[in-house]
């Protein structure tokens, strides 16, 4: 039995760390040990327990927030007595998790990472980056975009690069059952985004299509409903108070039963790393558009599986969303595809089984 050690110094939780997760329950499936290393601050804290159950054992750092070199002394002491066949550090952006770089080197413990955000450095972090770079065995990617990045900006070579995509458990979404409870009307179109209230999501443009869609076919009853909480979360309902057919349902724990009630999703993202929810909503049988930014390119053949816009493009998005209700035929066949597609290529087992080829290659 091959022993892993997770570690990231995140102090958010966000796709990575639902990933981290995931892999972790399928790893232990697969007969690998899994432990986990994060810091206190963290609210990864909140799938404490959720980890429990898939790792032997997770170790609750002292660090009181991803600078504190309490991570750098834990995690020798951790990786000393664990005997690990490697450590696997999930980046949640490309200057995190240095301490466990030098410590896993210091004790020769291979090192494999998951990039799941990355962008371009400068100045000390990036040399510090590059010095970190030099130590690791193993890279993965979950996208192409992502891929490309690592070798423009840190010069990796494909001999250590690796693409992984994300993958979800389809039976969590394929077999739910329709929200009971959402805002809407029977007789309501329900668009849906799922994503943070950030700037970055892009939801201004969505709201600016829903609007225009209502000017041009006033006759059709539609609904948007937005889910998840953020910093622009105030401005919007006070942009929107007097629209009865927009909801805001903050965060949410039923997504998938949410998504089953839907009857498009829209990810209008400025920039998105992978797009984990673009799965889900294909696994639950929902019309996708999403703009073409990273790991969507990856995930839809632009007519086929679903819908590529431009980013910051309201018309597309109204004009895509008319094409679809328009189009009952083809938005049954794109429907149809996007799920034959998740089934094929963006499954867990998908995922953990690519990246156990990763770890096999740190000893073959």
């Amino acid at each position: 039995m091959r022993k892993i050690l997770f570690y990231t110094d995140t102090p958010n939780i966000g796709g990575a760390e639902k990933q981290m997760l995931l892999l972790a329950k399928h790893l232990s499936q697969k007969g690998y040990q899994v432990d986990l290393a994060y810091g206190k601050y963290s609210k990864v804290s909140e799938m404490h327990d959720d980890f429990v159950r898939h790792c032997k054992t997770v170790h609750v750092l002292p660090a009181i927030h991803k600078h504190d070199p309490r991570h750098y002394f834990s995690l020798k002491k951790i990786m000393k007595s664990g005997n690990y066949d490697l450590i696997h550090i999930h980046l949640w952006n490309p200057g995190s998790c240095r301490y466990a770089f030098f410590a896993a080197d210091h004790l020769k413990i291979p090192i494999v990472t998951t990039e799941h955000d990355p962008f371009e450095l400068t100045g000390l972090k990036c040399q510090i980056k590059n010095n970190c770079l030099k130590k690791i065995s193993q890279t993965i990617t979950i996208s192409q975009d992502n891929y490309g990045l690592l070798g423009e900006y840190y010069g990796l070579s494909d001999k250590r690069l690796n693409l992984v995509h994300n993958g979800i458990e389809m039976d969590r979404f394929l077999d739910s059952e329709k929200c009971q409870n959402l805002p809407t009307l029977d007789d309501e179109i329900v668009i849906t985004c799922i994503a943070e209230l950030h700037p970055r999501k892009g939801h201004k443009y969505l709201l600016r299509a829903f609007k225009k869609l209502q000017e041009e076919v006033p006759h059709i009853k539609v609904a948007l409903v937005l889910v998840g909480e953020g910093p622009i979360e105030k401005e919007l309902k006070e942009e929107y108070a007097d629209q009865k057919n927009i909801h805001f349902l903050g965060w949410r724990n039923d997504i998938p039963q949410i998504l089953k009630a839907s009857d498009i999703f829209v990810l209008p993202s400025l920039k998105e790393a992978f797009g984990l929810v673009i799965l889900e909503a294909m696994a639950s049988e929902v019309p996708v558009i999403a703009t073409n930014t990273g790991g969507a390119v990856d995930i839809i053949r632009d007519g086929a599986t679903g819908y590529l816009v431009p980013p910051s493009n309201s018309e597309k998005i109204t004009e895509v969303i008319r094409l679809i209700l328009q189009n009952i035929d083809q938005k049954r066949d794109v429907t149809a595809s996007a799920l034959e597609n998740v089934k094929q290529n963006f499954t867990a087992d998908k995922m953990t089984e690519n990246t156990i080829e990763v770890y096999n290659k740190i000893n073959s």
